[in-house]
């Protein structure tokens, strides 16, 4: 009896291992069939040990916006999407972005650098967007850029609504991300701790999902909107410090009169002493609601703010 008894348990074992090691085997399979015939969603980005993330390199892909659009994405040996510019122009624009920068949504010519390029005379761009990224990570990436800026050239930040809560998230959709901490007065700014999921979700479909599963949700209305006021006036400050002599830097901002304004009754200016120049993207929806497109990117009145701006910059 205690050998009937023995051998059950063994095989219990057995079978209970089994099930342990091939349901993440059969899940992970599931997933990568998934992505791979179903939603055809290829990989967009790579662990980056410095910005959490970034594009990845020689990447060709489709996608589906919000809309039900299909947009492609092409992207060069830095992980930008490739656009028509003569790359010997002598003025130079490096915009500093998130998704509205790299045109999450929208074919590479309707985006909003690409059609000012026509305004704009020997100029070309160095468009260094990434989907998800937080004003704290653009700042990384100017300073792997800036060394490029010569008098004349432009840096063109684009501040939105969603970077007052990025600068505050040390993770974000389940990657980390570096962030800015308070030390002696002052913002140290830490590299990403890139955990064990983190780096196995770039290869793993099942880590990817438990490694957002595993990120603490932000409550919009438990966030620190004056420490997030104040990361990003720092981090102004630093690229106003670092930029080269004869650069200068233009800053298009949204969020404040719907975001800061009722809350906290700040005025748009409050970043404008960091920049030459100021644009107010919530002036621009103000006086022309359809300025924004059914997929939350910008039409021509968009486009036409900023424009001007950098032709102003191009020619003072």
């Amino acid at each position: 009896m205690i050998g009937i008894w023995s051998g059950l348990l063994r095989w219990t074992a057995l079978l209970v291992g089994i099930f342990v090691v091939l349901t993440p085997v059969a899940a992970e399979t599931a997933l990568q069939l998934y992505a791979k015939y179903v939603s055809k969603r290829v990989r967009l980005f790579r662990s980056d040990a410095q910005t959490g993330w970034s594009n990845r390199p020689d990447l060709l892909a489709k996608r589906t916006n919000a809309v039900g659009r299909q947009w492609s994405i092409r992207t060069d040996k830095n992980g930008q999407r490739i656009i028509a510019q003569n790359p010997s122009a002598g003025h130079k624009i490096l915009v500093l972005g998130d998704s509205l920068s790299f045109g999450e949504g929208v074919e590479v010519e309707d985006r909003f650098d690409v059609k000012m390029l026509s305004s704009l005379s020997d100029t070309r761009v160095i468009n260094t967007g990434v989907m998800g990224y937080g004003t704290d990570q653009e700042y990384v990436v100017f300073t792997k850029w800036k060394h490029l800026l010569e008098t004349g050239d432009t840096v063109l930040i684009m501040l939105n609504q969603s970077d007052y809560f990025d600068v505050l998230r040390r993770h974000f959709f389940g990657r980390a991300k570096p962030y800015l901490e308070k030390e002696g007065g002052t913002f140290v700014l830490r590299p990403p701790r890139i955990g064990f999921w983190e780096r196995w979700s770039y290869s793993s479909r099942l880590a990817s999902v438990i490694a957002r599963l595993l990120e603490p949700p932000a409550a919009p209305e438990n966030l620190d909107f004056p420490r997030s006021i104040e990361i990003i006036r720092f981090i102004l400050g630093r690229v106003r410090e670092k930029v080269p002599r004869g650069v200068r830097v233009v800053l298009a901002h949204q969020g404040t009169r719907d975001l800061l304004e009722p809350k906290l009754g700040l005025s748009s200016t409050i970043f404008c002493q960091f920049v030459d120049i100021c644009v107010d993207l919530d002036d621009v929806l103000a006086a022309d609601p359809a300025h924004v497109l059914p997929d939350g990117h910008w039409s021509a009145s968009g486009h036409g703010a900023v424009a001007d701006a950098l032709s102003k910059a191009h020619h003072d």
